[in-house]
């Protein structure tokens, strides 16, 4: 038997009972965030005292770090590290949270160079935050006047077309998407699988797709092209010093490919086990329709636990 269990630690307190949590993280988003509902008087450990009664609120404050460690049967996986964002004061009290993007709030970054690489800009401007997959892309006259760190995260993901977010270790990743491949994470369908109703198979054959590339020098120029059909989805594409515009045309074809594939797409739902995180490959095998299975990238994952049970809800994207 599966009994669920919990350690979250926020500020000098910690809880092994809540009544709900929720976390979202997604490649797609700059900050992964956290909910947590916990009563407004509850007994409270605080390291190094005996447990005590005291109201919830007053032992939590904005910016407090934050950690939850969620599992079964005393076995806890890390689920989120950050700080507290806000407290909402409801029955029961709600904590927002935010990973290492709250931080980026309190940042103020000045800068000005006529070139520089992503990886030296951001190191420059975001002191104390460590950087993960970042990809080579030359900055041409590129400055910031008192702006906070997340505006210029902000900015870069908007004007250059970068994924950016941050992974569970706290590292931020920079570039396109699926630049970070994780380890793999093994789903039956039927089996370890609760439910997956929003998870559709696709045959490349009825995918209308049209492809934007956009392509960024070193010189500060940028060269655009489309390719595909028109009446479909339509997806942006960022490339960084193609060499031509032939091979940035090359480049969004094999790209097109990728997205025009014959797999699923959409959503599953499990249990909190297997552990998962954007970025990781899930492997879905399905012994109904063996011809169906395959690999795919993970995008986003929102996990729940609480009073109701603990859930995972994976979304994947193309094929790893």
């Amino acid at each position: 038997m599966f009994a669920l269990c919990c350690d979250i630690k926020i500020g000098s307190v910690s809880f092994q009972s809540v009544h709900d949590v929720k976390i979202t993280r997604s490649i797609y988003d700059l900050a992964a965030t956290a909910v947590i509902q916990v009563p407004v008087t509850a007994v409270l450990k605080h390291a190094g005292e005996p447990p005590t009664h005291i109201e919830t609120a007053q032992a939590v404050k904005a910016g407090d770090p934050v950690e939850i460690k969620l599992g079964y049967n005393g076995t806890l996986n890390t689920e989120f590290t950050g700080y507290v964002k806000r407290l909402n004061y409801k029955v029961p009290l709600e904590i927002e949270c935010e990973d290492e993007y709250y931080r980026l709030r309190f940042l103020n970054c000045v800068f000005s160079q006529k070139e520089t690489t992503l990886k030296s800009c951001l190191n420059t401007l975001l002191t104390g935050i460590e950087l993960g997959e970042v990809v080579d892309l030359t900055l041409k006259n590129f400055v910031v006047n008192n702006k906070p760190g997340s505006w210029v995260l902000g900015y870069l993901k908007k004007e250059y077309g970068l994924v950016a977010w941050f992974g569970i270790d706290g590292k931020l990743n920079a570039g396109k998407a699926n630049d970070v491949k994780g380890e793999t994470v093994k789903y039956v369908l039927r089996e370890n699988v609760i439910n997956d109703d929003e998870l559709k198979y696709q045959l490349a054959a009825d995918v209308k797709l049209k492809v934007k590339a956009v392509c960024y020098y070193k010189d500060g120029t940028k060269v655009e092209g489309e390719l595909g059909e028109d009446g479909g989805e339509v997806r942006t594409l960022y490339y960084y010093d193609v060499k031509d515009a032939a091979e940035l045309k090359t480049l969004a074809q094999e790209e097109l490919k990728r997205y025009s594939f014959d797999g699923y797409r959409g959503k599953i739902t499990t249990f909190l086990l297997p552990y998962a995180l954007p970025g990781m490959v899930a492997s879905i095998e399905d012994k109904v329709y063996n011809e169906r299975s395959g690999d795919y990238f993970i995008e986003s994952v929102e996990t729940t636990f609480g009073t109701g049970g603990g859930r995972r809800t994976v979304e994947i994207g193309m094929k790893a």
